[in-house]
């Protein structure tokens, strides 16, 4: 791809193919991503869910004492996805619906790992609680760059987002709402799966 071709690409679509990766190829498609970006994030939660299993318990609580608001609610995000989603292609189909529940899984994971139960685990070892938040979103911005390769200012973009909705979990301790602004904030930031092409014929991987 020419630096041109590059240029001429959405924002959120070059977010996820930077000119390569530390293995020389490029992420063009969606199973490199979730290799890249999915799974590592996977395997992090399924440790810290070993570790931190009451923690998660207590978060459910709420949904399980009331759980019509949480499915109404993403009920009404998935909705808005695949409006958006039939606005942009003029179509929805399986690969999108792939995507946006894709995006839901990640939402699901980073908020769990990053504003819930890195930082439980950081003030275990001792750490200022407010040390442990500003530690556990640097983790979450570097993880980025490592993992999708974004640049170093998205990254510290999704640092300031991170550090924004640990606030919102301090002032009312619900990770679901958590769960559905990032899914809300993923989408609109990478609205079409790797390697979708516009109406318009253009590649926009």
């Amino acid at each position: 791809m020419s630096n041109s071709d590059s240029e001429s690409q959405a924002p959120s679509q070059r977010r996820l193919q930077r000119p390569s990766d530390f293995t020389g190829r490029q992420l063009n498609h969606f199973y490199q991503v979730a290799l890249r970006h999915g799974l590592p994030g996977l395997l992090l939660g399924c440790l810290l869910l070993i570790t931190s299993a009451e923690i998660l318990t207590g978060q459910l609580s709420r949904f399980l004492a009331t759980p019509a608001p949480y499915v109404l609610g993403a009920l009404a995000i998935l909705l808005f996805t695949l409006i958006w989603s039939w606005y942009l292609n003029r179509t929805v189909s399986i690969a999108q619906s792939g995507w946006i529940l894709y995006l839901l899984i990640v939402s699901i994971w980073e908020e769990w790992a990053f504003r819930v139960a890195v930082p439980n685990v950081l003030v275990g070892t001792g750490l200022d609680p407010r040390v442990a938040i500003i530690g556990s979103n640097i983790l979450f911005g570097a993880m980025h760059y490592f993992t999708l390769r974004w640049k170093a200012t998205w990254c510290f973009l999704a640092f300031l987002g991170g550090m924004g909705l640990s606030r919102q979990y301090i002032e009312n301790g619900d990770l679901l709402i958590l769960i559905g602004i990032h899914w809300i904030a993923t989408f609109l930031n990478t609205p079409r799966y790797p390697g979708k092409r516009a109406a318009s014929g253009q590649d926009l991987r």
